[in-house]
């Protein structure tokens, strides 16, 4: 006798299991077209300092091995993310974007960096964005 699953049983196994990769351990901070918004503004205030792959400019690496431990090290959250972006970036006119590009951009690095998009758009101060380290 050979048994044979049936197709509600493999389906709820199938969604139980979840998706194949780990994002699911990392919130949703952002929205999808908040990170389309700030690929446009990185690609146009950022790219040609920290590079187009955010890892191969003359500024540090925004994404891959070296970003990852600069945020371990430092402890890095969402919020502090965003306040280093926001006060000090782009170099050549520190804080000389609007609020809602600094925001975008934050959310094309959270993007970049394996974070799901989400319902609720990025927002700095918002509830939970100092406690939310970033490990990309």
């Amino acid at each position: 006798m050979t048994l044979r699953p049936s197709l509600p049983a493999l389906a709820f196994l199938l969604a139980a299991a979840g998706p194949a990769h780990a994002q699911n351990d990392k919130p949703a901070l952002f929205t999808a077209q908040q990170a389309l918004a700030g690929a446009e503004v990185y690609a146009q205030s950022c790219a040609s300092c920290h590079g187009a792959a955010l890892e191969s400019g003359t500024a540090p690496a925004l994404k891959g091995a070296a970003f990852a431990e600069r945020a371990r090290a430092q402890g890095m959250t969402a919020q502090s993310l965003y306040d280093v972006v926001a006060f000090t970036m782009p170099q050549v006119d520190p804080a000389g974007l609007k609020p809602e590009q600094y925001t975008a951009v934050v959310a094309f690095l959270l993007q970049q960096n394996g974070y799901p998009a989400g319902a609720a758009p990025f927002a700095s101060h918002a509830p939970g964005m100092k406690e939310t380290r970033i490990t990309p």
